[in-house]
């Protein structure tokens, strides 16, 4: 199937993802390398000097995941490079396949800023570039075309908060690991540390879902509408039930004022919903 672009536009969308796709994983991992190892330093110096037991093990959540989230972005930067190809022949599957690769680095800056803020400021134009090495291309296939200015904005605000609310609960998932981990004991399991243990993995499950929500809702799929309000519905969850186990944290209210102003936007017939009317 053909993609209703013209030869011209395939051309375009091609060479963003396969200039993003191979910085992705040629000038990435040693800017990932630069960030983690700031926030590690970072932490080496500001956890004694708080005295705050609850961050004494960020570095293990560091450790963890940054190269995680690093190692996603290299590998879909390596996929983008074929996918490119796919972009210029004007296959119609590849330009959605694209903003879906293109997410995993925007989220994967998004994530780092957390930590980077916290602990390593001084890797903050790194942290930067990192997002933008993401954003700038996803942004920019995800726009390409013509459409009305009402028609973009909308677009650009609920692909924004599918990316931002998915980093940030996953951040969240991450945070309350740590907390968890910084407890002098596991048991017995009170209500805080029952909140930790469930709903990390439900908040987790609906970050997936709504990653993988969004190159089926970038091709105006029922399906990818579906499964984004799904996944979104699950990170309302998981962010209420880490809530309501610890209401002194207002990262959790975040995370769920996140969620439903994205389930209200996917709602809006004319921003969620006309995404996949336009395909029917």
């Amino acid at each position: 199937m053909k993609a209703q672009f013209s030869q011209k536009d395939n051309s375009g969308m091609a060479i963003v993802a396969a200039i993003a796709g191979l910085l992705s994983f040629t000038v990435l991992p040693f800017l990932i390398a630069r960030a983690m190892t700031a926030v590690l330093e970072g932490a080496a110096v500001k956890i004694p000097a708080t005295g705050n037991p609850l961050i004494a093990t960020a570095p293990r959540i560091v450790i963890a995941f940054f190269p995680v989230w690093g190692g996603l972005s290299i590998a879909a930067g390596i996929a983008l490079l074929l996918v490119a190809w796919a972009i210029y022949k004007g296959e119609a599957w590849a330009r959605p396949a694209a903003i879906g690769l293109l997410a995993i680095p925007s989220i994967t800056g998004a994530y780092y800023s957390g930590p980077v803020m916290f602990f390593g400021k001084s890797a903050l134009p790194i942290f930067i570039i990192i997002a933008l090495l993401g954003l700038v291309p996803y942004f920019t296939i995800l726009l390409w075309g013509k459409a009305s200015a009402g028609e973009k904005t909308a677009k650009f605000f609920l692909f924004l908060m599918l990316g931002a609310t998915a980093a940030w609960s996953f951040s969240n998932g991450g945070s309350s690991l740590r907390m968890f981990w910084a407890r002098p004991e596991y048991s017995p399991l009170d209500a805080s540390n029952t909140g930790f243990i469930m709903g990390v993995p439900v908040i987790w499950t609906g970050v997936l879902a709504t990653i993988f929500s969004i190159p089926f809702l970038a091709a105006g799929t029922r399906a990818g509408w579906r499964l984004g309000v799904v996944g979104v519905g699950i990170i309302l969850m998981g962010n209420l039930m880490l809530f309501v186990t610890h209401t002194g944290t207002k990262e959790f209210m975040i995370g769920m004022i996140m969620a439903v102003t994205t389930l209200v936007l996917l709602f809006i017939p004319s921003i969620g919903r006309k995404l996949i009317e336009a395909k029917e």
